[in-house]
This record gives structure tokens, C-alpha cells and sequence, in this order.
């Protein structure tokens, strides 16, 4: 109620209780002093009533305010939802359907592919004059540009289990190229070659792309499921593509718990104040760094977990030796933990050991003594491409062993 009509019903009150005492006297019902007291108590009586009935209406308006309130947050929820979904479907999707000879309109993350061509093809790939014979750069950026216009760059993924289950908790995503005729490059003369070019930050982007789009289709059948991307620590140190990078990311940092950036120990122990910084700000939107090519276990595990470090994959051949050579650990003395408590150790700093390139039963069962949580390698499954089929089948996969 407005304060003016606040006020009026208070003078009307206070009149009342003045007529009331006023009669009171004046027909000797009582004396004087005892009639305004009278007048006193009916004007406080009046006020109370008026403030209960003042109440109650406020309450009244509250609860309908407060009714249409929800109903107004759950349509907004209902359609956010909506929008959600559809954000979902267009992401795994990939590209949305349009009428026949149109062009699809450009989507950040073509934009961001466009871009990776655009460099490639102009040779702003962060060339650098080397020792490499002219001849293999150009090979090289010939080999890789074809692929990636043919669309021949493919994407391969190996299974991570958890030990003993073998339960698939992770993929590990690897990027393949296959010639004209269909054969596929071999690794190690891919990434040479790619190096040699100055290549491999623009490949290693595409493969980000890739495993993004991976993601979102695996965590669909299973909010658990992860995907190891291997990137180059030239990425996370290149200021001009860094930005659109991180931008992409951020974009998609729904997805920062089941993307894990990968990258090999020496460049990360070898990392620029560049790189450190931008994988502070990835670590800032929830992403987690992944180790590999570790040959020994003298690490500083406390630099791992600054750095947002949460995975760390040794040999298991090589995890057994030096589980049980004489060699240190983590700054310990040789000797100084026992077996199997050193994944334990590496825990307690948020790392998790992985024992990688395992081919046979008996490395099973040595690390397994190691009680370590996660294992990869042949005999697990090796890399396969990723096409509908296996899509489909790793679905399925997961839905059973969920």
C-alpha cells in the first residue's frame, strides 16, 4: 500500500480512538483518564488488525509473484534444454544440411580449418630456415596440403582400459594420412616429414577438430569416456594461432573433462615461458595435460601438478624396471618406495600412472602387482580408424561395459 494511504489510515484510526475516549467521558461510563486510556487501547487494537489484514495481502502477492516466478524459470529451462539439444545434434553432426547447390554457411570451427588450409597453402606455417633440404619441405607441404583438401587425414583411436576390468575408460587419438592411391603414410615418415615443413602445429590443429568431434559422440553413450589428443608443444607456443586456439576451447570447454592434451616429456621439460603460460590458461577452463615417452620415473611431481599434469604413460616393460631396479623415483632415494606403492605416490600429487605398449598377459599381471590403474597397447586394441562403423561399434562397447 502506497505511504499517503498508510498515513490516512492511521489518522483514521487515531480518530476513532479520540471519538471513543470522548464518549466515554461524556457519558461518565468512566472517568476521564480511564476513557482516554480506553482510546488508547482501541487505537493499538485497530493498528494491529490493520497490520495482520496488511500482512496477509503481502504474503498473498508474494506467493503469486513467487508462483509465476517458477513458472517463468521452468519455461526458460524447457528452452534452454531445447537449445542445448539442438547445439548437441548440430555439433555431432558435424555439417547441417542444405538445399542442393548451396554452400553450407561457415561455422567457427570451419572457420578455424579454413584458416589451417589458408596457411598451408600460402606456406605461413611457421617455416623456419633449417638445415633440411629445400626439396623435402616442399614434398612434405605438398603431401599434407592434398591430404587435407582430399579430405585423406584420418583419425585413429586406441583403447585406455582400466586394470583389472579392462573396462575402456579412455581413447588415445592419432592422426593418420593416406596417399592418392589409399595407402597410409607410416607414422614416423608422416610426422617426419610434417616437421620438416614446419607442418606439424597445422596438423596437430586438425587432429584437436578431429577429437573434439569424437568426444562429443562418445560422450553421448557415456559421460565418463575420454580422448587423449596429441598436440604439439609448437601449438601452444605459436601467439599467432594460440588466440583462436584457445578460443575454440573455450567454445567447447563443456568437453574440458574428457579432453586430455598429450604431449612427450622432453618438449614439456623443454617448454617456453609461452608455452607454460598458455597451458596455464588452457588448465584455467578445466583442460588436463597428459605425459608420454617417459623412460624413467625421476620426475618432479610437483611440477606435474602445477602444470595441470594429470596423466603420465611409461612402457610397462619399463614401469616394471624401474619399479624393481635400483633407480630413484620422483626424487626418492633408489629403493626408498616399494613397488607397489608408487602409483600411490604419484596419486597423492593428481597423477595417474598408465602403462602404455603393453603386448602380452605376463606384463598384465607384472604391473597389475604395481597396482597401477590404467593400461594401453596391443593387446587391448590397436589404433583404428575412425569411420561410422567403428563409431557405432565403440557405442555399443560402452553401453555394455558401462
Amino acid at each position: 500500500m502506497p505511504r499517503a494511504g498508510d498515513i490516512l489510515v492511521v489518522l483514521t484510526y487515531a480518530m476513532v480512538a479520540v471519538v471513543a475516549a470522548l464518549g466515554f467521558d461524556r457519558f461518565g461510563l468512566m472517568s476521564t483518564e480511564l476513557a482516554w486510556l480506553m482510546g488508547a487501547v482501541v487505537f493499538l487494537i485497530a493498528g494491529q488488525v490493520h497490520a495482520a489484514a496488511a500482512r496477509a495481502e503481502e504474503r498473498s502477492m508474494f506467493e503469486d509473484e513467487l508462483h509465476q516466478l517458477k513458472a517463468a524459470n521452468l519455461s526458460m529451462l524447457e528452452e534452454l534444454q531445447i537449445a542445448q539439444e539442438r547445439i548437441d545434434e548440430i555439433a555431432i553432426s558435424g555439417v547441417d544440411a542444405v538445399p542442393a547447390g548451396e554452400a553450407p554457411a561457415a561455422r567457427p570451427d570451419d572457420q578455424l580449418v579454413a584458416e589451417l588450409l589458408a596457411r598451408l597453402q600460402t606456406g605461413d606455417a611457421n617455416t623456419a630456415e633449417d638445415a633440411a633440404p629445400r626439396r623435402s619441405r616442399v614434398d612434405a607441404a605438398h603431401l599434407v596440403r592434398e591430404a587435407l583438401e582430399a579430405n585423406r587425414v584420418d583419425l585413429y583411436l586406441q583403447p585406455v582400459v582400466g586394470l583389472p576390468q579392462r573396462r575402456t575408460y579412455f581413447y588415445e587419438g592419432f592422426t593418420r594420412i593416406r596417399e592418392s592411391n589409399g595407402a597410409v603414410v607410416a607414422p614416423g615418415d608422416f610426422l617426419a616429414a610434417a616437421e620438416e615443413a614446419g607442418l606439424i602445429t597445422d596438423v596437430d590443429n586438425l587432429l584437436l577438430l578431429r577429437c573434439v568431434q569424437i568426444v562429443r559422440r562418445l560422450t553421448k553413450a557415456d559421460r565418463r569416456v575420454g580422448v587423449f589428443c596429441n598436440v604439439s608443444i609448437n601449438s601452444l607456443a605459436d601467439e599467432d594461432f594460440f588466440p583462436a586456439f584457445l578460443d575454440f576451447l573455450r567454445r567447447n570447454s563443456d568437453l574440458a573433462g574428457a579432453l586430455i592434451f598429450e604431449l612427450p616429456r622432453a618438449a614439456f621439460e623443454a617448454r617456453s615461458a609461452t608455452a607454460a603460460r598458455n597451458m596455464a590458461r588452457l588448465a584455467d577452463y578445466g583442460f588436463r595435460f597428459s605425459i608420454d615417452q617417459v623412460s624413467d620415473l625421476s620426475l618432479d611431481l610437483a611440477e606435474l601438478q602445477r602444470a595441470g599434469v594429470r596423466f603420465l604413460k611409461v612402457p610397462g616393460v619399463r614401469l616394471i624396471e624401474a619399479a624393481n631396479g635400483g633407480e630413484p623415483i620422483a626424487g626418492r632415494e633408489p629403493g626408498a618406495i616399494r613397488p607397489e606403492d608408487i602409483a600411490g605416490l604419484f596419486a597423492r600429487y593428481g597423477v595417474d600412472l598408465i602403462a602404455e605398449k603393453i603386448e602380452s598377459e605376463g606384463t598384465v599381471v607384472e604391473v597389475l602387482d604395481l597396482d597401477i590403474a590404467y593400461a594401453q597397447g596391443h593387446l587391448f586394441g590397436a589404433p583404428r580408424p575412425v569411420r561410422d562403423d567403428v563409431i557405432t561399434e565403440a557405442d555399443a562397447k560402452l553401453r555394455q561395459t558401462g
